[in-house]
């Protein structure tokens, strides 16, 4: 133990966990700190400016206790804030943060507009206790760890990729080529870039990288027979047009509708009120119009259906026994009722077109909602 404590106030630690991928409590028993003076824990300095001089702030007695009679210093960069869990408590002395009273501490990350958070990579001894994870009200990744040692915490990040048709997007906002399983995905990329069709303004965004369309239909999860009550829903915004994006501005308006509800809305109200949340980052869950249908119908065979089928989850909009109508943000011209397109292969015939897919019979369909980010 002697040589353990030696090596932690004399040089950094060089113990660098990488938490989402191979850091958590079960796999970090307190085995892994032994009281046992002629057991050795092998560590290789790093920085020796990581840790300034001054008194130890870990005991032979302490080692494997909870921390209460401990004091741990923590130096972490700006953009990293830090709450004391339980009975700790927590302050900033100088260019690092003491905790005293504890040993666990949760973790913010503030991640910079132009990265994704990869990783918190730690120099020192800690345990996860709590998987980072996107808080969309805080803007923030935040973890929870306890600590074992004196810890300098430093905060991975990538570049934003552009996007590309068939990435997987997740809830926390990001996507990738390859499906990432300790992220969830809630949606598939079926267009990148702002489509020559799309002039709508997105108040969440200053840039369009693409569009997304949902992995799972909304819930409840099963047809309706209705878009909304006849009686209730002004249809006098909604037009036949097939290339026009307009499913999130016909959608903002809807909702400003008197008497805008589950019950009076149904196929709207049902896209903004996704079960999975949309980041703060992007536009927020819309019933798709005539525009963003089409472009995702001409690639969901060979492109998008196949990756929404590798989500847990994920539900095939090319539904059998006539499950695979979507309602749509449009009414087919020439006609008065709502529409839904037919998704199903089975259909299809030869030399049709998307219009040739826009139904008004029977009145039944799913939602399955878009957004853009």
């Amino acid at each position: 133990m002697k040589k353990l404590l030696d090596l932690l106030t004399a040089a950094a630690v060089s113990t660098v966990m990488m938490f989402a991928a191979a850091c958590n409590p079960e796999k970090l028993p307190d085995d892994r700190f032994p009281d046992d003076e002629d057991s050795t824990v092998v560590v290789t300095p790093k920085d020796t400016t990581a840790f300034p001089d001054g008194p130890t702030t870990w005991e032979d007695d302490e080692e494997n206790s909870d921390g209460d009679n401990a004091s741990f210093r923590i130096f972490a960069s700006e953009d990293i804030t830090l709450t004391a869990c339980g009975n700790g408590a927590i302050e900033k002395e100088g260019e690092a943060w003491t905790l005293t009273g504890g040993n666990e501490v949760e973790v913010g990350v503030m991640v910079p507009g132009d990265k994704f958070f990869v990783d918190m990579l730690v120099e020192g001894y800690a345990e996860l206790l709590e998987e980072y994870s996107y808080d969309a009200d805080a803007k923030c990744y935040t973890g929870q760890i306890r600590l074992r040692s004196d810890v300098t915490l430093t905060p991975e990040y990538m570049d934003v990729p552009e996007p590309q048709v068939g990435d997987y997007y997740y809830a926390d906002g990001t996507w990738s080529t390859e499906l990432n399983s300790s992220k969830q995905c809630i949606g598939i990329v079926f267009a990148t870039g702002r489509n020559e069709h799309d002039s709508q303004q997105y108040a969440e965004l200053t840039d369009v990288r693409g569009y997304v369309v949902a992995v799972r239909n909304s819930d409840p999860e099963k047809q309706r027979n209705t878009f909304g009550l006849s009686s209730k829903v002004d249809k006098s915004d909604l037009d036949g047009d097939l290339e026009t994006f307009a499913g999130y501005t016909k959608t903002h308006n809807m909702e400003q509708q008197p008497e805008y509800s589950y019950d009076n809305f149904w196929a709207c109200w049902s896209a903004t009120h996704h079960i999975h949340p949309a980041p703060a980052m992007s536009s927020g869950w819309y019933l798709p119009a005539f525009g963003e249908l089409n472009v995702l119908y001409h690639i969901y065979h060979n492109t998008i259906r196949e990756r929404i089928l590798s989500v847990e989850g994920g539900e095939d909009m090319d539904g059998e026994n006539n499950l695979g109508y979507y309602w749509a943000m449009g009414i087919k011209e020439g006609a008065n009722d709502f529409c839904h397109v037919d998704f199903r292969e089975s259909t299809q015939t030869e030399n049709e077109t998307f219009a040739d897919r826009i139904k008004t019979k029977p009145l039944f369909a799913y939602t399955r909602p878009v957004l853009t980010f």
